[in-house]
């Protein structure tokens, strides 16, 4: 598949992940609709939704007379997202592919169309085989004015930009635009090319830096190496999983550990910080996970 259509396999791989936990989604049939009639819904009773339910309402029926599912197994969110890779169904009929060659595009139960529809989609909106998503680098004093501003890897350089690990940016004529995220306080990343068509499948700029983030962690090369602001005392997701893990150990908590903090998780936060005599109030802390330490 990475060979047909130029898109790296980790980044096929995190969009999977994002967008439906590695199909794990799918088998909650609590949480799948029949697109039809959840379009429908959307159509007749949302009017901020009403043209886009509208046209793929009928992008839908259209699924269903080719034939590629069965009217009851097209299933997707309440907004219409479908399968394994959460595509509308307009660009399902734009995009999908049928890799397994069983003659059916089967994005709910096949994982190899689900994933070559997502490469297909990546392909035909200008990935750049062979090139990353964008680089992690450090913000030199005073360069935030360049926010948004486009140059050369090289001239990001000769600025002052720097990647964390202290590797150099690779040699070319790349260009790659400047995003702050985070504002001036945070990880400054310069993007690719490939960051922007990663947006043709979710437009906002948090989605294609997560997937590039996902995608360079499952590639082997870590993850973000800067902190990301946040107010004082509040967590980071490895503090999160972490704090559960104590919790679970004590024997607090019998819930998964995952990083969310649901009513259960907050139930054995109240019970623990009873138990040391702090304020009871159910969010988890800095303070509260040094105190488990």
């Amino acid at each position: 598949m990475e060979r047909h259509f130029g898109v790296d396999r980790t980044i096929l791989l995190a969009i999977w992940s994002m967008e439906s936990n590695y199909g794990a989604a799918l088998e909650n049939p609590e949480r799948l609709h029949n697109v039809p009639q959840a379009l429908a819904t959307l159509a007749w009773a949302d009017p901020k939704r009403s043209n886009y339910a509208k046209k793929q309402l009928l992008a839908a029926l259209e699924i269903l007379q080719e034939g590629d599912v069965a009217p009851k197994q097209l299933t997707g969110s309440w907004a219409g997202a479908m399968g394994h890779t959460q595509f509308i169904p307009t660009s399902y009929l734009l995009y999908a592919v049928d890799a397994d060659g069983n003659g059916k595009r089967d994005i709910w139960h096949s994982v190899p169309d689900a994933l070559a529809t997502s490469a297909n989609l990546l392909a035909k909106n200008g990935w750049t085989t062979g090139k990353t998503w964008g680089y992690e680098a450090v913000l030199p004093a005073g360069a935030a004015r360049y926010a948004g501003q486009t140059k050369t890897l090289a001239q990001w350089a000769a600025l002052g930009f720097a990647r964390p690990n202290g590797k150099g940016f690779p040699r070319g004529s790349d260009r790659a635009t400047l995003k702050l995220m985070a504002g001036a306080e945070g990880p400054a990343f310069l993007m690719t090319s490939n960051f922007f068509t990663i947006k043709k499948y979710n437009a906002a700029d948090s989605y294609a830096l997560a997937v590039g983030l996902l995608a360079d962690e499952i590639a082997g090369y870590g993850g973000m190496q800067q902190s990301w602001p946040r107010p004082a005392g509040t967590l980071d997701i490895k503090e999160k999983f972490e704090l559960q893990h104590r919790m679970k150990a004590l024997g607090y908590y019998d819930g998964e550990v995952d990083g969310n903090f649901g009513s259960g998780s907050k139930a054995a936060i109240s019970a623990i910080q009873q138990r040391l005599g702090m304020q009871q109030s159910g969010e988890p802390s800095r303070t509260l996970l040094n105190a488990l330490r």
